[in-house]
């Protein structure tokens, strides 16, 4: 790190030199270095490695995301309330409009821009900036974040529904169906406009400080493969109300060396941090260590249509699911595995995700719509969990004749049970445990590693008992994790094989509780409900339903919730994090040394 810091003022001193001597040919005397303790540094971050790309339609992680949403804007970004919340707000357009219908019964939204928006070049930015850019993402077939474009028209003809006005300050945006989370949805950077010259220049446009235009709080001045800096974009709307004049990161993907920069005192924010020592910083950092969630949960999936237990019935099969859940030690998972600051799962949407009143969706959850969950992930009721896991298998063992289960709660003869993968070392290591964990129970767990790619396939297919399975969401909606076990979406076998022909579901359909319903009846059902609901307490109160329809099957089991874990001193104020993990840095207090190294860095910058 030193080595980078004293490379990078002997490029400043040169560069000072060459310009102190004007249009003269003569060599200028040698000016001596200042020792590097005498150079005004600014307050330095480190998010971790070096992204890939600066392109929005291309970002990977929320570290991607971070370096986005300073650099860019949309229509609508994130701010803080003043009860210190992230709250969606408009940004390049002036207000948050609603949606209104055409005459062809499409909803469709208009958005006026603000007026007089420009690039970081000055240059004007207008509605046919939009325009280019959403068509350029559906354009893109490896954008992994394309498909939050399907809900305008025309996605699926190859251009989308999207008009500007001749004055370039209202943009009409028409819908293929009604979604209400629309706006929420613009907030993703893959709706960030990009600049077509920009663009234009070339593949490696968004990695060029040359080339980079950016259209949000900040703009690039320096970019190379070990650090960036960031100046306040003076050509932004709201360039006013951003405090900080510069922003340096460094780039590193050695989380070893981030954690030394920052207990070192070189870096005011670390984001990238070795897994097994953060045991170690929340104990003896814990000022500095925070832990932030973030919209994703780990769960493990048991096929429905499983041949190793295709002789037991619905209802035992339910038992032995939600006992082989229970068995397992969520606290123990998060310490001593994956010990990257995760949360045990109580319920399958994590916090952090808004229900219908503007509350934390999770703290109704649960059979009780209190927010106790559906089993307790508290260590202290561990051995309880597996009392109950053990009743169960009693119970299953009992009515089945299949196997049977002593006091202790050792099987014999249980049915072998198949688990497949991914091969990367956390994934691994939870398979092991989990292989280590049934044995003990007399339950025999073949673990199948597979690379990613294969991994794929194999879970298409179905040929397992039970599979890991990893889902974040890409805006603020239960829904995002609850459809993913529909009929059409879900590959576990809950609305297809044999168990699609089941009807012993029960679930509250148009106001009438309704038995004896298949998979696709009954949570299908109640998926449709939500979607076309008006009402926001009746969207939520049937959004609770789906959850607990969902947990009561035993087949979809959270282990635990992503976090967010970093260290930052209290040098770094006003800092904020959004929905998506994303942290936005406008609204940090610039230091004197900020400004100072800004002025020394602009003035002798061959392209201030």
């Amino acid at each position: 790190m030193t080595k980078r810091l004293l490379s990078l003022l002997l490029a400043v001193l040169m560069v000072c030199s060459l310009c102190a001597c004007g249009k003269r040919a003569e060599t200028p005397e040698a000016t001596p270095s200042p020792e590097p303790e005498q150079v005004i540094w600014p307050t330095t971050y480190c998010l971790g490695a070096k992204p890939t790309s600066l392109d929005p339609a291309q970002y990977l992680s929320s570290g991607d995301a971070t370096y986005l949403v300073n650099l860019y804007s949309g229509l609508v970004g994130y701010r803080l309330n003043g009860a210190g919340a992230a709250e969606l707000t408009p940004d390049l357009c002036e207000s948050l409009p609603g949606a209104q219908m055409d005459d062809k019964g499409l909803p469709y939204y208009e958005f006026h821009l603000r007026d007089g928006l420009k690039w970081s070049d000055g240059s004007a930015l207008t509605a046919e900036d939009f325009i280019y850019s959403w068509n350029r993402v559906l354009s893109m077939p490896d954008v992994d974040e394309r498909y939050l474009l399907d809900c305008i028209d025309g996605y699926d003809r190859g251009k989308l529904n999207l008009t500007a006005s001749e004055d370039g300050r209202t943009l009409k945006v028409t819908l293929a169906f009604s979604e209400p989370n629309f706006l929420k949805i613009l907030a993703n950077p893959v709706f960030f406009p990009v600049q077509k010259a920009a663009v234009d220049t070339g593949a490696d446009w968004s990695l060029n400080a040359e080339t980079l235009i950016t259209s949000g709080a900040f703009k690039v001045t320096h970019l190379s493969d070990t650090e960036m800096l960031l100046a306040k974009n003076e050509q932004y709307w709201d360039a006013g109300n951003v405090t900080a004049e510069v922003l340096r990161f460094d780039f590193t993907d050695d989380p070893s060396e981030a954690l030394d920069g920052f207990l070192l005192g070189r870096y005011a924010l670390a984001d990238s941090l070795p897994s097994e020592q953060l045991l170690m910083l929340r104990e003896e950092h814990a000022d500095a260590y925070h832990t932030a969630t973030k919209p994703g949960v780990y769960s493990l999936c048991f096929n429905l249509n499983d041949p190793a237990l295709a002789e037991f019935t619905e209802e035992e099969r339910v038992q032995i699911r939600t006992a082989l859940g229970l068995l397992i030690d969520r606290d123990y998972i998060c310490e001593a595995i994956a010990k990257a600051g995760q949360l045990p799962a109580a319920s399958y949407v994590p916090s952090g995700i808004t229900d219908a009143d503007g509350s934390d969706f999770a703290s109704h959850n649960g059979t009780k719509a209190d927010g106790s969950g559906y089993y307790s992930t508290d260590a202290a009721n561990y051995e309880d969990n597996c009392k109950q896991a053990i009743k169960l298998l009693k119970a299953a063992a009992k009515s089945s004749g299949k196997f049977t289960i002593s006091d202790s709660g050792r099987c014999k003869n249980f049915p072998a049970l198949s688990y497949l993968t991914s091969d990367s070392t956390g994934h691994v290591d939870i398979a092991n445990y989990l292989r280590e964990l049934y044995f003990d129970y007399g339950i025999t767990l073949n673990i199948s590693t597979v690379d990613m790619t294969t991994f794929l396939a194999e879970r298409e297919k179905g040929d397992y008992s039970i599979i890991r399975h990893s889902w974040t969401a890409d805006y603020d909606d239960p829904l995002l994790f609850l459809m993913l076990w529909s009929t059409s979406s879900n590959s576990i076998g809950l609305g297809w094989g044999k168990h699609a022909q089941y009807d012993g579901y029960t679930a509250n359909i148009g106001g009438e509780e309704r038995s004896g319903l298949t998979w696709m009846e009954s949570y299908d059902g109640l998926l449709y409900s939500i979607q076309s609901a008006a009402d926001p307490r009746e969207r939520s109160r049937m959004t609770h339903e789906l959850e607990t329809l969902l947990m009561s099957t035993g087949a979809v089991c959270p282990l635990y919730f992503y976090t967010d874990v970093y260290l930052c001193s209290d040098e770094l104020e006003g800092m904020y994090l959004g929905p998506n993990g994303a942290k936005y840095f406008r609204g940090v207090t610039t230091h004197e040394g900020n400004q100072a190294f800004l002025e020394l860095q602009t003035e002798t910058s061959p392209n201030p």
